[in-house]
């Protein structure tokens, strides 16, 4: 009898180690699915700040605790992973470039969208590469766009001593096509003389590398020189 007792009571035992395991992993699992409440209180994305592309530490370039960023304060952010120019991680929108000093507060901006007639486009962060290229003492850079699997179209910019950004006129040009870069969105060009830079491109339809040569006449920038350069 007493043998049956404790038979029973090993089951009992056993029937109430099952009931608690099976009710937590229920609970585990509910916690894991979540609620439909709880989804559609969560956005999917949310952004709360502008997206920085391109940071770059200015005290290499002018000795000064400050950074350049190019900032997007109002597009889409999207990916497309098909094979084509475009594929990737996707930053379509209007940006600025701001200059911030040290502890991030904002000494100038520049609204490019007030240069730039279209939407820019960007497939990832890059960083921005400088020079002097009207030989004034202010820094100069580029930023380019995709304009065929031959290169970029590249604008050419100027930062002022108050931080502000222009862009330098080149004569004839909206942009420069450059296919032999130093980068993607960004590429530094190959100063010649004071005042003096070159580009090289390629000509689809000659099949031909070109190289051309502008110079500043202190107003803008004044195309000097063209010549072949090899053959493809």
């Amino acid at each position: 009898m007493k043998r049956i007792i404790r038979c029973m009571i090993s089951v009992f035992i056993i029937i109430l180690l099952f009931s608690s395991c099976s009710s937590k992993a229920e609970v585990n699992i509910a916690s894991l699915n979540g609620s439909g409440e709880n989804k559609e209180e969560v956005p999917d994305i949310s952004i709360q700040s502008p997206m920085t592309l391109s940071n770059n530490d200015m005290f290499p370039i002018n000795g000064q605790h400050q950074y350049l960023r190019l900032k997007m304060i109002k597009g889409t952010y999207y990916e497309d992973w098909s094979p084509g120019a475009y594929m990737g991680t996707l930053w379509e929108g209007y940006y600025i470039i701001e200059l911030a000093d040290e502890s991030g507060n904002t000494i100038a901006q520049t609204d490019l969208s007030k240069i730039y007639d279209e939407p820019l486009l960007f497939n990832s962060q890059f960083q921005i590469q400088f020079g002097d290229y009207n030989n004034d003492g202010n820094i100069d850079f580029t930023i380019g766009q995709y304009a065929s699997s031959n290169g970029r179209d590249y604008k050419l910019f100027t930062l002022g001593k108050n931080g502000k950004v222009e862009e330098l006129p080149i004569n004839g040009y909206s942009s420069l096509f450059i296919s032999n870069t130093t980068g993607y969105y960004s590429t530094k060009l190959t100063e010649s003389n004071n005042g003096t830079f070159k580009i090289e491109y390629y000509d689809n339809s000659k099949g031909e590398y070109f190289e051309d040569a502008f110079e500043w006449n202190g107003k803008e920038f004044i195309k000097i020189d063209s010549r072949e350069t090899k053959s493809n």
